[in-house]
């Protein structure tokens, strides 16, 4: 893939910032976060919307600013990003439930026990389980359904 643009970047950070500021876990908030700016392998198709939605507005700007005889191209670019954009949210939590279901599994394999506490794991545990049973449908639309109900 190309490098995102400026505006994507931007985008993905105060959607990350936004999410993982729902976490009251400090795993969790962190777990997420990482996951929406890329830094998880669940942020691709994330990460592609985004930026085709900013380069799609892109694109109607400078048409705008160029005058187009009829303007249709920039009302209809414009249109376009607006359903693409519509997407964002759901893709959101489709990775974000991608990112839970990664840390049920990483705290069942025991990975977390040398850096956190006890405690901490156990509220990082009960709260990516309590998001993805609230958020069945993204949860289901991620493939990870099964991981919320082992």
């Amino acid at each position: 893939m190309h490098e995102m643009s400026r505006d994507a970047r931007k985008r993905l950070r105060g959607l990350a910032r936004n999410r993982a500021d729902e976490f009251d876990s400090v795993i969790c908030h962190n777990r997420v976060n990482e996951t929406l700016c890329g830094q998880h392998e669940h942020a691709a198709v994330l990460e592609d919307l985004v930026d085709l939605v900013e380069r799609t507005y892109q694109f109607s700007e400078q048409r705008r600013v160029q005058g187009s005889v009829d303007g249709a191209l920039e009302r209809d670019a414009f249109a376009a990003a607006e359903r693409l954009g519509e997407h964002v949210d759901d893709v959101v939590d489709e990775t974000v439930a991608a990112a839970l279901a990664d840390l049920l599994a990483g705290f069942e394999a025991d990975d977390w026990t040398d850096a956190w506490d006890p405690n901490e794991i156990d509220a990082a545990r009960h709260e990516a389980r309590e998001w993805l049973q609230a958020h069945h449908e993204a949860a289901e639309r991620a493939g990870v359904w099964e991981e919320v109900t082992k």
